[in-house]
């Protein structure tokens, strides 16, 4: 059957979900057929009858169901810009990578992915889904992924490893539909350490000075950009702050726009990890927030990492290993800032500061979204 660029809206009955199950099992290319079947009744290829036949097919671990269900990935990427493709691929490739083993996925990475041809796309995306699912370490995965850094294709900056630093990550892209929470100042001193103002800490912020990088600042709201506004800023400190003063008097004598309004006293400041705020940039990336859609788990995992090296001010060129231990060499904060003229106040209020090693600069990330 040729492939149709356009879906009509004459309606297609689906067999029940019983018949659907068998056909997984017995007759994978009969879901397929009706996954891509023209007259299967709706304007978008992102449609629920065809949700149900991915949810079938994916779930489906022989090779033959398996190859189904890539096959009817590589489709939605030959449709283009039809209306709901690009979520169809993205969504065919994140419920392949939620069962419990990619060996029937191997085979589909034996050919060298093509420059020009729309399911390396697809292929592209799947294979760094895996990455970060389970590591890859095998042929044909690594002559794969060589082939893409050989086309330039941006996931091939990923490596196929995957970090225990990404586990906040990986745990929140299986949870579709997940936002960032706000946290109240109560909540924040329950589950992290708290850190109080000091004296010498406003006297720091009062002398910094702000940086403008407008390089730095679109790679570290990358993440954030579906939300309702986001922020990053960027100071340096004229001598080394100690670390003990890294808290909510400097942060609030910085002069930040975002955390205009601010006291020592209203801004609740806790020390965290560098993967706390990778984990928290990674769910609006992947999930879009109240009104995004969000991106496909591979494209979440590059935009904030992106976000992290410029948090750090880490050229592109370092190994993500490196970027991995440089993390841990940096000072962070999760604020929990309440409402102002930033901050909405309302879903999801996040915000993060960060202390280089040299402790003479200052990163602060921030971000506010509301029904």
């Amino acid at each position: 059957m040729p492939e149709s660029t356009t879906a009509t809206t004459t309606a297609t009955t689906l067999p029940n979900d019983a018949s659907l199950r068998v056909y997984a099992v017995t007759d994978p290319e009969r879901l397929y057929d009706l996954a891509v079947e023209p007259a299967r009744g709706a304007p978008t290829w992102y449609a629920p009858e065809v949700l149900k036949l991915v949810e079938f097919l994916t779930a489906g671990h022989s090779q033959a169901a398996t190859d189904c269900a890539v096959r009817l990935g590589e489709h939605a990427a030959r449709l283009g810009e039809a209306p709901g493709a690009a979520a169809l691929m993205a969504h065919v490739a994140h419920e392949l990578v939620r069962r419990p083993s990619s060996a029937a996925l191997r085979p589909h990475f034996e050919g060298p992915p093509v420059a020009d041809d729309p399911t390396t796309e697809f292929r592209a995306s799947l294979l760094h889904e895996m990455a970060l699912r389970w590591g890859l370490r095998d042929e044909p995965y690594v002559t794969f992924q060589a082939g893409l850094r050989e086309l330039g294709h941006p996931l091939s900056w990923l490596p196929l490893a995957s970090f225990y630093f990404e586990n906040a990550m990986r745990e929140r892209s299986w949870m579709r539909g997940a936002m960032l929470s706000s946290l109240r100042p109560e909540e924040l001193y329950a589950a992290y350490p708290a850190i109080p103002p000091t004296t010498a800490g406003a006297e720091a912020g009062r002398a910094a000075r702000r940086v403008s990088d407008g390089r730095r600042t679109e790679a570290a709201v990358a993440p954030l950009a579906e939300l309702g506004r986001y922020a990053a800023e960027f100071f340096t400190l004229p001598v080394a702050l100690d670390p003990v003063d890294f808290n909510s008097g400097l942060l609030t004598a910085l002069g930040s726009t975002c955390l205009a309004g601010f006291t020592p006293e209203t801004l609740a400041t806790a020390h965290t990890t560098a993967d706390d705020v990778a984990g928290d940039l990674f769910v609006p990336a992947f999930d879009g927030g109240m009104w995004g859609d969000g991106r496909p788990r591979a494209y979440s995992r590059l935009v904030t990492w992106r976000a992290m090296y410029a948090l750090m001010d880490l050229d592109l060129s370092v190994e993500l290993g490196d970027a991995v231990r440089a993390a841990a060499e940096h000072r962070w904060l999760r604020l929990a800032p309440g409402r102002s003229d930033f901050f909405f106040g309302d879903l999801s209020d996040v915000a993060f500061a960060v202390l280089d090693p040299t402790r003479t600069r200052v990163a602060v990330v921030a971000a506010t979204d509301t029904d």
